[in-house]
């Protein structure tokens, strides 16, 4: 062998350490043959066109699949693309989705507003409630949507219980597993056909990149991306390269805010002076505690909490103007502390007794968690409850 030859040979072998960002739109072919070898599936790691997947987006699929132990994932734009293409891949005009009856505002406003225009409509009930469910799914519904921590009063879904219903119904399970992440809980493993991420929030976790994740069976996951490649909703290159290299510190980053919440929820149900209610599923006063701590792993809760303070709207707008390091932010996942007012975002377009109907008041805060060191987030919070 020449030393040019060696040298050939030795870069074949040579591989980057880092994912690199494969930022093409189109892949050159050598000739007709390799077309058809692509198309026919025969070339199996093979790329076309960005719009029918890529290597950055194949990678973060494959790694958050294996997180949440399903065959196969999918990667869309973002969680609202992820919820739209698991729903328009599966179901027809005509068909039925039975949904929690607190999903979160984008979702519920996908279902209330959009789809009934394709003739799929949705009945809403009470996720927490076995029998409502099973009642609402009788009716022949052919997809079932829950969350497992829900938005914003962190209800917990009792998912073994209603995928056996689900089940026997014949019906397609569809699980938002955003807020828990897969090292509390693993709905696939609970009994979910589908298992949905807004990779936006925790996932990503430093708030700068938006997309959405879709995990299930291989042939559930081939239907969705096909479906996803038809209709323009895959992400691209840079945000799906940012969301595989946040995966690295994703679990890291979850145990941190978990480990933050539970202490800052304590906290906050302690100033009973100050504040009416707070929603954590970590607490034993949550209406699900026990639910949460027969499905969830590892002794953790997620790292999203609520509370109720007293004193209404002008309180609240009180304590949020009162904060200093942390900020009113109407996301969640990141690594920074934040809050939000769910009355004036998320769930901003209910009428006044939908928003009654589902414990959402004016006074109510909701609050992402971060990573930092639990003394500076309990004094932020303390002197922001004296103003209020």
């Amino acid at each position: 062998m020449t030393q040019s030859e060696e040298k050939k040979s030795q870069a074949s072998i040579v591989q980057p350490h880092a994912s690199p960002i494969v930022q093409t739109s189109v892949y050159d072919y050598p000739d007709l043959e390799s077309l058809d070898d692509f198309y026919e599936g025969r070339m199996p790691n093979g790329f076309l066109y960005s719009r029918n997947g890529l290597p950055n987006s194949k990678e973060l699929g494959e790694l958050v699949a294996a997180s949440e132990e399903t065959e196969s994932g999918a990667v869309c734009s973002s969680g609202m693309a992820a919820i739209t293409v698991a729903i328009l891949s599966a179901l027809k005009s005509g068909d039925t989705i039975v949904a929690s009856n607190d999903v979160y505002g984008g979702t519920s406003s996908l279902l209330k507003d959009e789809l009934p225009r394709f003739q799929i409509n949705t009945t809403f009930a009470d996720s927490t409630s076995i029998d409502e469910m099973e009642g609402a799914i009788q009716n022949g519904s052919k997809m079932v949507i829950v969350e497992t921590i829900s938005n914003p009063t962190m209800k917990v879904c009792d998912i073994p219980a209603i995928s056996e219903i689900v089940r026997k119904r014949g019906a397609i399970l569809l699980v938002d597993n955003t807020f828990a992440t897969p090292f509390i809980v693993k709905p696939a493993k609970l009994g979910a056909n589908v298992v949905i991420h807004s990779g936006t929030k925790y996932l990503g976790g430093h708030d700068d990149l938006t997309i959405g994740l879709l995990c299930g069976k291989k042939e559930w996951i081939s239907r969705a991306s096909q479906f996803c490649t038809r209709s323009g909703s895959m992400a691209g290159p840079f945000d799906s390269w940012l969301a595989t290299r946040s995966f690295a510190t994703w679990e890291l980053r979850v145990r941190q805010c978990n480990t933050n919440a539970v202490k800052l929820a304590r906290f906050l149900e302690s100033k009973n002076n100050k504040i009416s209610k707070v929603f954590y599923p970590g607490l034993d006063s949550h209406p699900q505690h026990d639910t949460a701590k027969r499905i969830f792993s590892n002794g953790m809760y997620g790292g999203m909490l609520s509370f109720d303070l007293k004193g209404g709207y002008p309180s609240a707008n009180r304590f949020v103007k009162a904060l200093k390091r942390v900020t009113l932010t109407p996301s969640l996942g990141g690594v920074h502390t934040t809050i939000s007012h769910p009355g004036k975002t998320s769930h901003r377009f209910l009428n006044a007794e939908e928003k009654n109907r589902l414990g959402i008041t004016d006074s109510m805060i909701r609050v992402s968690v971060g990573i930092e060191g639990y003394s500076l987030i309990e004094q932020e919070f303390e002197r922001a409850l004296e103003a209020a």
